[in-house]
């Protein structure tokens, strides 16, 4: 393979940050092919990555930014999963049509519906949305104003671009003190200042994984040597950013939201707003990322999250209207993850008890947490406990026989069957967490034992807020689930049977900022096999009086 080189005007500079040759526009030339698109009033770069008739999946990028910060071994490591992958230069970045610095000739609207132009130029009906900051707002703008065209979105790093997402937390107070002391550009044709400027300028935006130096300026050397005017492509963006606005809340496809917890621009909250208002919406919550396109050491989450993300999903919502339910459950109104988590139970209700069978048996620190949860029932008066997620009912079993009046409450008619035939003794009942059959203060205390886990995150809230609404003042919760900041998807019970469930790993943090937002006071955290690549962990709170 030929040696590092990129072309600068007539200059030949090292470019350190592709394994392969890099031709002038930026891209391996045995990797992409770029094609300038012509529209009436704009010209728009575009790269094309693996095969036309995969599903397409077009990547829209941040403020400032052109196609190159979606590097070219990032698009083929998604086109390697079998996927259509499509970057573009936005007006006044790269090979697309640029404006004089300070007069972009254009407005807003036209930015987020450019990518409805380029779709149509490249005969695609619909595609699956993946923006970044500024470019994850143009994805919810096409979300609401043009669902036909929208397949999925996958928003990063992003805020809502409108509705009600309540009070948001500001941006770092050290990103505008590192703007101040950004060095001063005389000379916008100078590539050396002009690419120092831009290496210092996106630096503050790292995020805990620290800074890439190198390859962040390889990326600007690259941008600097495509773009008509690099003066344009890093002020006009900003002179028309505010202009759209779209409420979040009526997007109607699956959306995935990926946020860090270290992003100074928008902090997490703004990524958890997203998740909470779109109603279809996955949070994928990272570690270590900056306000940045994911960087290397984070395509190992990032990709195959938004591969699964899209194989989902790749022929949803392609009609004007959304997609028709699927089953009968779906038109009244109960939502899709709902009802794959009850039928994947259903299927596997069998090999799940066979898999459960002893488990508390063996572990001391479970029987533990739930000895103690049993003993603070009691002290406080005692009363019902309902075991929420109660699968085969073996937590119920030891809740009772503990001393306390446990009842077992699952999603899956057949895990109620199997708990009813191996418990006789015990009450059981068929409900969900999400909307429990229960009066307002009827119970002294709730128990989900790792049955949250199959929640989404924009579901958690409400789950919280109903479980404080059934519960007696003063009583208890306990909560356990698994450690992380991914979700799995699982296709196989454990007997074998196919199945279609989502399990979602999180922070205990999390799980105690959900349950202190819906007026409980978290009592204890603890972790479980803290080296294992899944931890196991324990909230107990009580609620408030």
């Amino acid at each position: 393979m030929a040696d590092q080189i990129l072309e600068v005007g007539t200059e030949t500079v090292p470019a350190p940050i592709f394994g392969e040759h890099i031709d002038r526009a930026g891209a391996r030339a045995d990797a992409c092919d770029m094609k300038l698109l012509e529209f009436e009033s704009v010209s728009l770069a575009v790269d094309e990555f693996g095969d036309k008739s995969a599903p397409p999946v077009l990547l829209i990028a941040g403020a400032t930014q052109s196609m190159d910060w979606w590097t070219p071994d990032f698009c083929e490591r998604l086109a390697a999963e079998g996927l259509y992958v499509i970057r573009y230069d936005q007006r006044d970045t790269g090979a697309s049509t640029a404006s004089p610095p300070g007069r972009p000739a254009y407005e807003g609207i036209d930015l987020a519906n450019d990518p409805i132009r380029i779709l149509d130029a490249l005969g695609v009906d619909a595609a699956h949305l993946v923006g970044l900051s500024m470019g994850g707002g143009i994805a919810q703008y096409l979300g609401v104003t043009a669902p036909q065209r929208v397949r999925t979105l996958t928003l990063i790093e992003s805020s809502p671009m409108g509705g009600d997402p309540g009070e948001l937390p500001p941006p770092d107070s050290s990103l505008t003190a590192a703007e101040n002391e950004l060095p001063v550009v005389n000379n916008w044709n100078d590539a050396s200042t002009v690419i120092d400027y831009r290496v210092e300028a996106e630096r503050p935006y790292r995020g805990s994984f620290g800074f890439d130096e190198d390859r962040i300026r390889a990326i600007a050397t690259i941008e600097f040597g495509r773009a008509k005017s690099i003066e344009s492509s890093l002020l006009n963006h900003f002179l028309v950013a505010g202009e759209t606005h779209a409420d979040p809340s009526a997007v109607t496809m699956p959306t995935l939201v990926i946020h860090s917890d270290s992003d100074p621009l928008f902090p997490l909250p703004h990524g958890l707003a997203l998740a909470r208002m779109i109603p279809r919406a996955t949070l994928l919550r990272v570690n270590g990322m900056g306000h940045e396109a994911p960087p290397p050491k984070m395509w190992d989450v990032v990709i195959p999250a938004i591969v699964d993300h899209v194989g989902r999903y790749r022929e949803n919502d392609t009609s004007e209207s959304p997609a028709p339910p699927k089953d009968e459950n779906a038109t009244r109104g109960v939502p899709t993850w709902l009802t794959e988590t009850r039928t994947s139970y259903d299927v596997d209700a069998s090999g799940y008890a066979e898999e459960v069978q002893g488990l508390l048996d063996v572990h001391p620190h479970l029987r533990a947490h739930l000895d103690v949860f049993a003993e603070l029932v009691q002290r406080d008066g005692g009363g019902r406990v309902a075991d929420v997620g109660c699968g085969p009912g073996y937590v119920t079993r030891y809740l009772h026989d503990a001393g306390v009046e446990a009842f077992g409450i699952d999603l899956s008619p057949a895990m109620i069957t199997l708990a009813q035939r191996v418990y006789p003794d015990l009450h059981f009942e068929v409900g969900t967490m999400t909307s429990l059959d229960l009066a307002a203060h009827s119970v002294a205390g709730i128990v989900a034992f790792w049955s949250t886990i199959h929640i989404p995150d924009h579901t958690m809230a409400g789950v919280m807020k109903e479980f404080h609404r059934v519960l007696l003042p003063g009583g208890h919760v306990l909560v356990g689930f698994h450690v992380g900041d991914s979700i799995k998807h699982a296709t196989n019970g454990y007997a074998g049977q196919p199945i279609s469930v989502d399990t979602h790993l999180r922070q205990i943090s999390t799980m105690s900022d959900w349950l202190r937002e819906a007026n409980f006071q978290v009592e204890s955290e603890s972790v479980f096999r803290p080296d294992d690549n899944v931890p196991g962990a324990i909230v107990l709170a009580r609620r408030h009086r």
